[in-house]
């Protein structure tokens, strides 16, 4: 009776070790796998990636896979709802686990911990959901990215209502990362000055809640601190920043190409009105004096 007690015990420790979240060895050590595999293959470019990914699927891991091989197909599918949808926790915390592993692995200037290690640690951590939801997001980016160089997403709207998000905070969450992804060719195209080529990839931009990307303005939440690979920074500091660069680059382009009246436009329906968001931006005397100059 007592050596059935003991293996009972020990099946259910199996399972419940790492705290945060319920998963098995088995499924454990093929999460590490993924996180190494990850670590070296980010784009998920190499021919095998659909097939390699395939030998790491389990039940728990399903959702995690399914991500995985659409990014590598550089699917149109990554911006389905499906994918889209707030992720449940576990899968969040997973996500984790992989950008640690991956983080761990490129440090150059530390030796790497054990694979192992670096999971049970932050499978026992308790996470800012915040910060998880952040991380799936921008796990995205590449894809969004690769995809948006040469697809046309004008007919696209992320409907950031229909998510399951549960607040603004995660609507501005989802929202900055694929307006960073989205973006990085604005950002690109200012520094090359193609302007001509810029506002070809404007008109090319997906619809958020059925408007222009510059129309959202939502921020009103409260920042928080957010970590990158290894230093600490605030979250609005870094996306809404990077927004206000996007929406400059835009603006100029329109100026230059177009002319004043899309321009304005632009300026009058963005954060560019919006003086309570500058102090995240580096560029906030420059919008300050701009704003003022429209007054």
């Amino acid at each position: 009776m007592k050596k059935r007690k003991y293996l009972i015990l020990l099946f259910f420790t199996s399972i419940f070790t790492y705290s945060q979240i319920e998963i098995s060895d088995s499924d454990l050590n093929k999460l590490i796998e993924i996180g190494e595999y990850y670590s070296k293959n980010v784009m998920l470019i190499e021919k095998s990636a659909i097939e390699d990914l395939e030998k790491l699927r389990s039940e728990k891991l399903n959702n995690i896979i399914n991500v995985l091989q659409t990014q590598s197909k550089r699917s149109l599918e990554v911006l389905d709802k499906k994918y889209l949808n707030r992720p449940n926790y576990d899968d969040l915390v997973m996500w984790y686990v992989i950008r640690e592993i991956h983080y761990n692995l490129t440090d150059k200037d530390n030796e790497p911990r054990a694979s192992i290690d670096v999971a049970k640690d932050f499978l026992s951590k308790e996470i800012d959901e915040r910060w998880l939801l952040d991380n799936y997001y921008h796990r995205l980016y590449g894809a969004v990215a690769m995809i948006f160089n040469t697809t046309d997403l004008s007919e696209y709207n992320i409907e950031l209502d229909s998510y399951g998000l549960k607040s603004n905070t995660e609507k501005a969450i989802v929202f900055l990362n694929l307006m960073d992804a989205l973006g990085t060719r604005f950002r690109v195209l200012q520094m090359m000055k193609n302007n001509k080529k810029l506002i070809e990839f404007s008109s090319r931009m997906p619809k958020f809640n059925s408007k222009e990307y510059f129309y959202y303005t939502d921020f009103q939440y409260e920042d928080f601190e957010w970590i990158g690979h290894k230093k600490i920074e605030m979250f609005n500091e870094r996306h809404i920043g990077l927004l206000y660069e996007i929406i400059l680059a835009h603006m100029n382009a329109e100026s230059d190409i177009n002319g004043k009246k899309e321009t304005v436009k632009i300026y009058q329906n963005s954060i560019m009105t919006k003086p309570e968001y500058f102090k995240y931006s580096s560029l906030e005397s420059d919008l300050k004096k701009l704003y003022k100059k429209s007054k």
